[in-house]
Formats: structure tokens, C-alpha cells, sequence
């Protein structure tokens, strides 16, 4: 795919696809240091990721700061959460158009995930969340239902509540569930319009999903591609 994106896009909307494509690059990072195989829907590989950890002129700022911060492997995985954190805060208030709308479901998506699991494995949410800022309003509100018999989303996030719930027995049904949730929430925030990079962008957001459903189950993952190939 990014062979195929170099040869149609400017330099500008490429690095447009590489913010889209940073929560993928970061699971890299992650793996890349755990050993483990990389996730090949990234804006980098391997041997471009190490590069990219070793100059970082390209990083973002709260990356940098990270490295800098914790110098060791040991301690980068340790405190690795704290990275999506900043990743999903940060991120989303520099962006706009597509972009911005992403990173905000995304965030929130996480968030109340978080809060559901804490929930329902009887977990201290403080805890869980100490890695975000306690004064922005959609964490707030979520803390201000610590120690409350039930986790209570915000309206528009009722429906992943019960996909939760129904899914939370069956760890993989449940990925499923979300992979097919998120793919259906990012249809919705494509702009009716016949081209612009954010569509293109929403379109590669989409294909990313598909193709981690067929990963996960093949016929669901073929049924997305199908509709959007």
C-alpha cells in the first residue's frame, strides 16, 4: 500500500498518512523492542523505525521527550502506556479535518474501553488512568464514577457498552466486535464529498481495519474489503 500511496501523493499528504498511521507505528516500537514481529500496515519498517529512534529528527515531541526520559529498554516497555497516552492526547489537539475526528474517537474509544474493563475486573480506574490529565473533562468524567457498581458512558457511546458486554466472555469475539465497530464509526465520519486527502485518509483508516478482520477471521475481513476495495 505505501508503495502505491508514494506514487500518488504529495510529500505534504504522505506525512498526513503517516500521523493517520502513528498508533501502528508506536505498537511497532513496542514490538520492535519486545522482539517481536512488526505489524506490516505501518508507515515504517523495521530498519526505517530503528533509524528513526536513532536520529529523531522526525519524531514527534512527546516521543523524544520519552526516549529521553526513560533510557532503557526495561524502562520504555515498563512505562510504555504513558506513550499512547500522550500519543492519543496530544495528536488529537494538532490535527484537523479527519484527522482531529479520528483521534478524538479513537481517545475516547480507549478511555471508555479502559473504564469498562476496569469495571468489570474490579480494578482501581484512578490507577488506570494515571497516565492521563485528571482536568480534561472526558477523563473527568469518567473518574468522577470511580468506585460507582457500574461504568456509564456518555450517550453516543451507549452501543459499545453493550457490544462490550456481550462480546467481555469471548476475548477474541470481543477484538472482533471492535475491530467491526470502529471500521463502521469511521465510515460515518467520512466527508460526502467526491475526493479530498480526508478521504483518502479515511479511506486508508478503513482498509487498516479490513485487513486486521482478515487477520482475525477471514470471510468478516473479505466482507469489509468487498465493500470498499
Amino acid at each position: 500500500m505505501k508503495e502505491l500511496l508514494e506514487l500518488n501523493l504529495t510529500l505534504k499528504d504522505m506525512h498526513e498518512v503517516e500521523r493517520l498511521l502513528r498508533p501502528i507505528d508506536l505498537y511497532n516500537i513496542h514490538a520492535l523492542w519486545l522482539g517481536e514481529p512488526l505489524d506490516g500496515k505501518g508507515a515504517f519498517s523495521a530498519k526505517e523505525l530503528e533509524e528513526e529512534l536513532l536520529v529523531r529528527d522526525a519524531l514527534p515531541s512527546y516521543l523524544v521527550e520519552y526516549l529521553e526520559r526513560y533510557e532503557s529498554t526495561a524502562e520504555r516497555l515498563r512505562y510504555f502506556s504513558s506513550l499512547y497516552a500522550s500519543l492519543y492526547r496530544e495528536e488529537q489537539f494538532k490535527q484537523k479535518g479527519f484527522l482531529f475526528k479520528y483521534y478524538r474517537f479513537e481517545r475516547e474509544l480507549r478511555l471508555i474501553l479502559t473504564a469498562l474493563r476496569a469495571n468489570r475486573a474490579g480494578r482501581d480506574l484512578v490507577r488506570e488512568l494515571q497516565f492521563e490529565d485528571p482536568s480534561d473533562p472526558f477523563v473527568a468524567e469518567i473518574l468522577a464514577q470511580k468506585g460507582a457498581p457500574e461504568y456509564l458512558p456518555p450517550r453516543e457511546f451507549e452501543d459499545l457498552k453493550t457490544l462490550f458486554v456481550d462480546n467481555s466472555s469471548d476475548p477474541q469475539k470481543l477484538h472482533r466486535a471492535i475491530l467491526e465497530y470502529r471500521f463502521n464509526k469511521i465510515e460515518e465520519m467520512e466527508e460526502n464529498q467526491d475526493f479530498s486527502m480526508d478521504r483518502v485518509l479515511a479511506y486508508i483508516a478503513r482498509l487498516v481495519l479490513a485487513e486486521s478482520l482478515v487477520e482475525l477471521d477471514p470471510e468478516k475481513g473479505k466482507e469489509q474489503l468487498g465493500r470498499y476495495g
